[in-house]
């Protein structure tokens, strides 16, 4: 049988360093109960198409799984890529109890933006060779959701208050254009909720010199998380057709982690709600909400280091733990072999101890 039998489309072996022909199949549902004879931990290395959405991994079975529900609330996947993103099934992100440690053994040296370009796949496989069993005082860490908008409200419990100076730009869940968004009020918070939030906004399309008429509308979040649409200015019952989610005391957008869409904020940086335009200068690009763990704060890249806006692994190795099963994993490439990006290419093995 090939391997273009075994192996989805978006998961690809790139070498001949896992023995898999004969031993799995694809995993096309979250049951772990479709993987047939897994194959024996060794070093393997593989390319996932990380270009549109999330793809889920399941280590210990060598495939790609589709959870359901398709936010990756399930057990079969033990780490996800999408774009630069990196999310493993633990902590907020998932029920797995998936945990995550950097070895960081090229940051911890601090190279040069020479050193770093010059490093290269062959070149530190050996330091993911070397390494054989968990480096004493390993500290594990779960991911815990990053979201992209902050700062709408002023403490927490009975005593919180709105903060109106914090103003965001809020793309739409199709992408087609964005609303400027401030909370300017809470009525009856609690300890667990901000009660009845009032927003304001005003929404314009992506070619819009300006924002139409300001709108408000009252969100009751004492019951539980609601979605908010803004162009209907309605709560919605729709599982795509939201662009914020006011769940708790934190407010999510319908994108990254937190929804299927293409929902994403950045915040204003220069301009009043009032006097914010489409054009006004904000903090960051667009971002959604991520679950972020190690490979947030230790990050597996380095960005722009010739000056060429090219994504260069750090190639330094990581530990992802379930339960009694250790892994070792390194990522080696961001790019197909056409130079397209987004391609991420990482071999991996289960340690013996």
């Amino acid at each position: 049988m090939s391997t273009s039998a075994i192996f989805p489309r978006a998961w690809r072996p790139i070498g001949r360093l896992l023995a898999v022909a004969t031993t799995a199949v694809a995993v096309t549902a979250c049951s772990t109960s479709d993987v047939t004879a897994p194959p024996a931990p060794s070093a393997g290395a593989f390319t996932v198409d990380a270009t549109t959405q999330w793809v889920y991994v399941s280590l210990a079975d060598s495939a790609v799984v589709t959870p359901t529900p398709s936010s990756g609330q399930s057990s079969a996947w033990d780490i996800a890529f999408n774009a630069t993103n990196v999310m493993l099934n633990g902590g907020q992100a998932g029920p797995g109890g998936v945990m995550g440690f950097c070895v960081c053994q090229n940051a911890s040296r601090n190279p040069t933006n020479a050193e770093w370009l010059a490093m290269t796949p062959a070149g530190e496989k050996a330091d993911f060779d070397s390494l054989t069993r968990t480096p004493s005082g390993a500290t594990f860490v779960t991911d815990q959701l990053t979201p992209a908008i902050g700062g709408f409200y002023r403490g927490s419990g009975t005593t919180a208050t709105a903060n109106p100076d914090s103003v965001y730009f809020v793309r739409y869940a199709d992408s087609t254009g964005f609303a400027k968004v401030r909370v300017t009020a809470l009525t009856t918070p609690s300890a667990t909720t901000p009660g009845q939030v009032t927003i304001e906004y005003a929404l314009a399309g992506n070619a819009d010199a300006a924002f139409g008429t300001t709108r408000t509308a009252q969100i009751d979040v004492s019951t539980g998380a609601k979605n908010f649409d803004l162009n209907s200015g309605q709560v919605s019952t729709s599982a795509t057709d939201w662009e914020l989610r006011f769940d708790g005391y934190t407010v999510r957008v319908n994108g990254g982690a937190s929804g299927p869409s293409k929902s994403a904020a950045a915040k204003i940086t220069d301009a009043t709600f009032a006097a914010a335009t489409p054009a006004s200068t904000v903090a960051n690009a667009y971002r959604a909400d991520v679950y972020a763990g190690i490979f947030n704060t230790a990050r597996y890249y380095r960005y722009n280091l010739a000056g060429d806006n090219r994504i260069s692994p750090s190639f330094d190795v990581y530990l992802i733990r379930r339960g009694t099963r250790t892994y070792k994993l390194q990522i080696i490439n961001y790019y197909n072999s056409t130079g397209s990006s987004r391609y991420i290419t990482f071999r991996y093995a289960q340690l013996a101890e």
